[in-house]
């Protein structure tokens, strides 16, 4: 089934790549519908359960074109024969305007209360550290956009926290308790790990 939906992809991006000489597109969500990116990533790269949000925020310029020139995992490599620069650099800057911030600057004290509250620690531990259940969320953690995005759209076993579930503020909150948390310390300061 993945091998279709990879070959579908293709498909659309070789056919797309004809229009896209034959006519410019408008605006960079037309680009990727007719690139055949929104296929995956959404129709304004926000992602979808078949493809992870394009969060421009994240990588320059020059990372993202790396990224699709040379993809990882089940996404087809595309050359610039299909994809040209001129087109990815306006979907980057197009990408870049869809970057989504907190809508408000979060609170560490309300967002640790809330991360308690909702149940995050029994998945990713008390202090966001990762557990047996849940990936690692801090220190370091992704950006916002992809924060938010996945939360309002998990896979595998994690519930969808949608708006009615978990505010926008609310969101902002537990993302900055996770952003607050602290670097551990080296292994070599601690007596049991030392060599």
């Amino acid at each position: 089934m993945r091998n279709v939906a990879i070959s579908l992809v293709v498909a659309a991006a070789t056919a797309a790549s004809l229009s896209l000489n034959a006519q410019v597109p408008a605006d960079g969500a037309q680009l990727l519908t007719q690139s055949g990116c929104a296929v995956c990533h959404g129709a304004d790269g926000q992602g979808t359960a078949a493809g992870p949000s394009l969060d421009a925020s994240a990588l320059s310029l020059d990372e993202f074109v790396a990224s699709v020139r040379q993809a990882t995992r089940t996404m087809p490599a595309y050359a610039a024969e299909i994809l040209p620069d001129e087109d990815l650099s306006r979907m980057f800057a197009f990408l870049e305007a869809q970057t989504t911030e907190p809508a408000s600057a979060g609170r560490v004290d309300v967002g640790a209360e809330l991360y308690s509250a909702y149940g995050c620690y029994s998945c990713h531990a008390d202090e966001a550290q990762g557990g047996q259940h849940g990936p690692r969320l801090g220190p370091d953690p992704i950006t916002y956009a992809r924060f938010e995005w996945y939360t309002r759209h998990p896979t595998r076993t994690m519930p969808p926290y949608s708006t009615v579930v978990l505010t926008d503020q609310e969101m902002a909150d537990i993302y900055a308790f996770v952003e607050a948390q602290p670097q551990p310390p080296p292994l070599e300061s601690i007596p049991l790990l030392a060599p």
